[in-house]
């Protein structure tokens, strides 16, 4: 083998090495970069295992509270329920099996009737519950009377204090308005709730409910301040909590379930407004929420002595122009002429919506005034055949169903807009104006209240038997659970009874038809039975 063979070979065999110490330097790199990445996977996959072992800790401690919590609050539940049950069945029982003095029957009786409407509380308290965390507690929205709520407040919790050994005193520091535009229902439970709060847990002194607006935020304020027991600034934020209570011997000592202020929280919160609290252990309380308010209008610095009905001055506006009035209840369709011809307006009546729909085809009139319920033909299908049928004059519906979600349907069925019962002039005559001609005679022009007072003596006579036909509906409706019928009487007294002074007539039949319609028949039975009893005093005092 000659020296170029043996150097060739040399060279390709330290060629080849050359390589295979490349190959293997990077082998070794990749080995190494492996292994840092196994080690630093391995440093994650550790660090990883803590913080999840320390999550499902954490969660395994949220778990079991909330779980202790709920077994607290089923107890409490059970506790809360058997107690007036056991008063109930056993008082019953007593009286089924036992023959007693008048005043001892009264007496039992009156306590069947109080444990069953504490437990009426606890229903809609769990209804409640049930609404926010599926997320459908809704609110209404209407335009009422502040200080007319605020005195009712004021009645009741006058009494409630004075049989607790309290002084309770409400303070308006500030100019409120007259209207505003919120939920007066779940405004009034929000106050209850408080105030409730506030007497379970004060012994001796005062209770005070300070009311104050703030123009530039549309803002009502409202504090409940008690010198009750206080709460200690550690368990403040758990009153809030849903199922919970300061202490657990809240329950055993006060009662209640824990629910009230979670609810209350949650209705402000839904409201527009916040919750605050104030407390010092031994001293006292002080819960303050605030409540936007859509619209407001009118002033009042007090609610003693005022006029409730009164509003800014409205003239009467003169009109020409054919009106055609849809409507079945006879008070109302006196009622409504009555305000109508004051304008000048001519105005043709129709008993039902068929009836309806036969004049308008024949007559051609410059706006119709639909109710919405009615016998033979209601006022929804009456609107969607006098659409099929090209009718295009302005038809609004006229009615004491105004919630948000009527009125959004009246508008889908393609009602031009909405009025409310109990009449509100100022509305019906902004409508009027828009869609008759306006004349010049000034006679008619008179200042009144945005809603009437009637003193009419023909329309007073035919309010009051209509108001005494009712009485007897509501009581065979209540005594059948006739549900149905009993809605349409309540309606009817709904729709009348403001516009001749009886504005707490109208509040209660509000407040029963929202229970009857949400199916909520105990509690709406039970402001239709309360509603009725009003009726009765109100025609025994007539009747005098």
């Amino acid at each position: 083998m000659n020296e170029e063979t043996l150097n060739k070979r040399y060279q390709r065999e330290r060629q080849a090495r050359r390589s295979a110490e490349i190959i293997l330097e990077q082998k070794s790199l990749e080995l190494f970069q492996r292994n840092q990445e196994l080690e630093d996977f391995k440093e994650n996959l550790e660090k990883q295992i803590l913080e999840r072992t320390h999550e499902a800790e954490k969660a395994k401690t949220e778990a079991h509270a909330a779980n202790q919590a709920k077994s607290e609050f089923l107890a409490n539940m059970s506790h809360a329920i058997r107690t007036p049950l056991t008063a109930i069945i056993g008082f019953a029982e007593v009286l089924l099996q036992h023959r007693l003095s008048r005043e001892e029957s009264a007496e039992y009786l009156t306590t069947i009737i109080n444990g069953g409407r504490h437990l009426t509380t606890l229903l809609s308290e769990i209804l409640d519950i049930s609404k926010i965390e599926n997320q459908k507690l809704e609110l209404e929205t209407i335009r009422f009377n502040l200080p007319n709520l605020l005195h009712d407040i004021e009645q009741i919790y006058l009494f409630n204090c004075k049989k607790e050994q309290l002084d309770f005193a409400l303070i308006i520091d500030s100019v409120i308005p007259e209207w505003i535009v919120a939920d007066p229902t779940r405004l009034k439970q929000v106050i209850h709730n408080l105030l409730s709060n506030a007497i379970k847990f004060t012994k001796t002194g005062t209770i005070s409910l300070h009311v104050k607006f703030i123009i530039s935020s549309s803002t009502l304020q409202i504090e409940v301040i008690d010198t009750g027991e206080g709460i200690a600034s550690d368990k403040q934020a758990l009153i809030f909590e849903y199922f919970r209570q300061a202490d657990s011997s809240i329950t055993r000592n006060f009662g209640g379930t824990g629910l009230g202020l979670f609810i209350t929280k949650s209705m402000v919160e839904l409201m527009g407004g916040v919750v605050e609290l104030e407390s010092t252990l031994g001293k006292g309380s002080r819960f303050c929420v605030t409540i936007v308010c859509q619209k407001y209008e009118g002033e009042c610095d007090s609610i003693l002595n005022r006029n409730i009905l009164a509003s800014k001055p409205l003239v009467t506006p003169s009109l020409v122009g054919n009106i055609l009035l849809v409507e079945d209840t006879e008070v109302n369709q006196q009622l409504i002429i009555f305000n109508l011809e004051r304008t000048g307006a001519r105005v043709d009546l129709a008993v039902n919506g068929l009836e309806g729909l036969q004049k308008a085809l024949a007559i051609q009139y410059d706006l119709v005034l639909m109710d919405i319920q009615m016998p033979v033909m209601d006022g929804k299908e009456a609107m969607k055949s006098l659409l099929q049928l090209g009718i295009s004059t302005p038809i609004y519906a006229l009615t004491a169903n105004v919630m948000p979600s009527d009125i959004q349907e009246y508008a889908a069925i393609g009602f031009t807009g909405a009025l409310s019962k109990p009449l509100e002039l100022e509305n019906l005559y902004a409508v009027l104006s828009q869609h008759l001609s306006v004349c010049d005679d000034t006679d008619n022009n008179e200042p009144q209240g945005t809603q009437l007072f009637i003193s009419d003596p023909k329309l007073s006579r035919l309010f009051y038997t209509e108001l005494a036909k009712q009485h007897t509906e509501i009581t065979k409706n209540i005594r059948n659970l006739d549900y149905a019928s009993l809605i349409k009487a309540v309606h009817i007294i709904k729709g009348s009874a403001g516009s001749f002074g009886y504005d707490d007539l109208t509040h209660l039949a509000a407040d029963s038809l929202l229970l009857l319609r949400q199916k909520q028949y105990v509690q709406g039975v039970q402001h239709c039975t309360k509603l009725n009893q009003k009726v009765a005093e109100v025609l025994n005092e007539h009747n005098d």
